[in-house]
């Protein structure tokens, strides 16, 4: 199967650092469980990041959930809306690297489908906060996506 790059619409979306007291864009993650259910997860730009060349997306990611599920099968979806279009990114896992608390995955952009309807869109939010960032050691995840980046170069 052909691999795509990261769009580069959506490759933008993720660039940001979640800011403490503002309303962040909460994205979608859904992995299929053994049961070939969807598993639902929500991810932040903290958590997300396309390589400078586009070439992949890394995503890191806590849940043991969706863990167990990416290494079973490989295969994720990331939903994002900016605005006026949803984008549909299947994702498939080329790679791993593990760290204390969180796997490092980097994925291969196996399909794109950018929606639109040409009508508002606004996207799923939440209101970051110090304590979340902290408690969730965003920056500690974001160092990681940072180095990865670093050596895909």
């Amino acid at each position: 199967m052909d691999r795509i790059n990261v769009p580069s619409e959506l490759a933008l979306l993720l660039e940001t650092w979640p800011q403490p007291d503002r309303d962040e864009q909460a994205f979608p993650f859904v992995t299929v469980d053994a049961e070939g259910f969807p598993h639902v997860m929500l991810l932040c730009t903290a958590e997300l990041l396309a390589t400078p060349d586009r070439g992949a997306l890394l995503v890191a990611v806590a849940s043991r959930n969706a863990r167990a599920n990416l290494a079973r099968n490989g295969i994720a979806t990331l939903i994002a809306a900016d605005g006026i279009a949803a984008h549909y990114t299947k994702l498939r896992v080329h790679d791993t690297e593990e760290h204390d608390r969180f796997t490092l995955y980097s994925c291969h952009v196996a399909e794109y489908k950018r929606d639109t309807l040409g009508i508002p869109l606004r996207p799923m939010d939440f209101h970051a906060t110090k304590a979340i960032a902290e408690s969730e050691k965003w920056a500690g995840t974001r160092a990681a996506l940072a180095r990865r980046c670093e050596t895909s170069s």
